[in-house]
């Protein structure tokens, strides 16, 4: 890896571990659906066909196909059109209602990794310049990141811009705030479109973190690939330590 100076991050599925949350949202909903409309369906289904819904809501923001949507008003358009699938059209504070237990459900699931934390510890020690590009929301973000969020000169969320990755706006944007130079930056996300698709065609050098040992899609290539946080200090020349 060239000389790094800065180190940007995603948020949800790398510095922040979710564990079973999606699973756990949607074995919540199926069983409610059953209970208050008699839909017999199974999670893995409900979930297909929520996944769909959020990709292609998900695609009409960021292909500004119309007004910006945060991150919580897309989870609730995709569950409102899953229901319609099945033939229910549920009422707005419905929607709303299981917002609520979706968040609860997310601010209960998201942990810090042990060695998550000492990596960003260790980089922050050293020197590195340290930001966040999320696609989360801002008030949401921050409460998670509590305990790490001093250690990042800059946190950019897509709320904030109302511009989601992988368009380049947000990774500029980011750069510009930190006024740090694209080739002595690199990015490190969990998502191969929207953090290193994104990040790619920004300029910035990437790392795909694949703990899960998935498969690249779509001929894109990550620059560099770990399973484990920690590898990232091997990857970066630590050798000025920050003073206090």
């Amino acid at each position: 890896m060239t000389e790094t100076e800065a180190i940007l991050f995603d948020a949800y599925g790398t510095v922040l571990d979710v564990g079973t949350y999606h699973h756990d949202i949607t074995q919540y909903v199926v069983q409610q659906s059953k209970s208050l409309f008699g839909i017999a369906t199974s999670v893995d289904e409900f979930n297909a066909y929520w996944n769909n819904e959020f990709e292609l809501a998900f695609k009409d923001v960021i292909a500004y196909c119309g007004e910006f949507r945060n991150m919580r008003d897309l989870y609730g358009i995709s569950t409102r059109n899953v229901f319609h699938r099945y033939g229910i059209c549920v009422q707005d504070a419905y929607t709303e209602e299981l917002n609520y237990v979706y968040k609860k459900m997310l601010d209960e699931a998201v942990t810090i990794l042990p060695n998550v934390k000492k990596t960003l510890d260790a980089l922050y020690a050293n020197g590195i310049q340290l930001g966040m590009v999320s696609n989360g929301d801002t008030e949401e973000l921050s409460a998670h990141l509590n305990g790490v969020s001093d250690l990042f000169d800059v946190i950019v969320t897509s709320e904030e811009l109302e511009v989601y990755k992988p368009h380049p706006r947000i990774f500029n944007e980011t750069l510009q705030k930190m006024g740090i130079a694209r080739e002595k930056t690199t990015f490190v996300g969990d998502s191969i479109i929207s953090d290193i698709c994104g990040a790619k065609k920004a300029g910035l050098s990437t790392i795909w973190y694949n703990k899960r040992q998935r498969t690249p899609t779509n001929g894109v290539r990550p620059d560099f690939e770990i399973r484990d946080m920690a590898e990232v200090l091997g990857m970066v020349e630590l050798k000025t330590q920050r003073q206090t």
